[in-house]
């Protein structure tokens, strides 16, 4: 999947710096059993979300698929055009009908993966979650550098998968409409395949998923911020000026 390809380097480099953050602040909080099971279970939970969002991606293919096939899986529509037939030659060797590929089973195979990535991949992260609740009662169980690196963890990663989606699917829609029509020269003619741009709907299927998932984290870690924000000191009145 594309959004993998973007997804995997952000995750590796930000697991990189949540661990060594978590290092440091070792020293200022107690590190227990408890503490390396709750930032297993948020850490799970950010990964079987994020492989629920990348079924969702392939579901939103595999919908402009049933729509049209070229707009998930490739070129479907072609128009032949031949030159002159030799003597004897009848219509159909003279201009061939240019086979058409059946991505059926492909398209199926990317509904029933889909499928299997949400469904795992919820009920694995809400296993994961009632993990985390379970142990915040334990001592070490509620670190502060795993609950609010888990937050700024979903922020970050769905902010690059909902602007690469958006960036791609922008490109990939319009692209797909105002490029020529490719053509491929043959034996017998020229044969025009379909559209000159590329199949969109994995990259639409990103931008649909990701954008309000990055939404929802950003929303959720303002209230975070709010919540963590020290209280402001009460205004001054006339009597407590000297």
């Amino acid at each position: 999947m594309l959004v993998l390809a973007v997804l995997i380097p952000a995750t590796v480099v930000g697991l990189i710096i949540w661990i060594a953050v978590g290092l440091r602040q070792r020293a200022a909080e107690p590190f227990s059993l408890a503490s390396a099971t709750a930032f297993y279970a948020h850490l799970m939970v950010i990964v079987t979300a994020t492989a629920a969002l990348c079924g969702g991606v392939l579901l939103v293919k595999a919908a402009f698929g049933f729509l049209n096939t070229s707009y998930s899986y490739g070129f479907q529509s072609f128009a032949g055009s031949s030159g002159p037939c030799p003597a004897g030659a009848s219509a159909d060797q003279c201009n061939p009908l240019v086979p058409q590929f059946d991505l059926t089973p492909q398209r199926t195979q990317d509904l029933v993966l889909g499928l299997t990535l949400v469904v795992v991949g919820v009920i694995v992260a809400f296993a994961h979650r009632a993990l985390a609740q379970a142990v915040r009662g334990l001592p070490g169980g509620r670190p502060v550098w795993v609950e609010r690196g888990s937050t700024v963890a979903f922020t970050v990663l769905y902010g690059f998968g909902a602007l690469f989606g958006l960036i791609a699917a922008i490109y990939g829609v319009i692209t797909y409409f105002v490029l020529p029509a490719a053509s491929s020269s043959g034996q017998n003619g020229t044969f025009t395949i379909g559209s000159g741009g590329q199949p969109f709907g994995e990259v639409v299927g990103i931008a649909v998923v990701f954008i309000p998932a990055w939404v929802v984290a950003a929303i959720y870690l303002r209230r975070r911020l709010r919540a963590s924000a020290p209280p402001l000191p009460p205004p001054l009145t006339a009597a407590a000026i000297p």
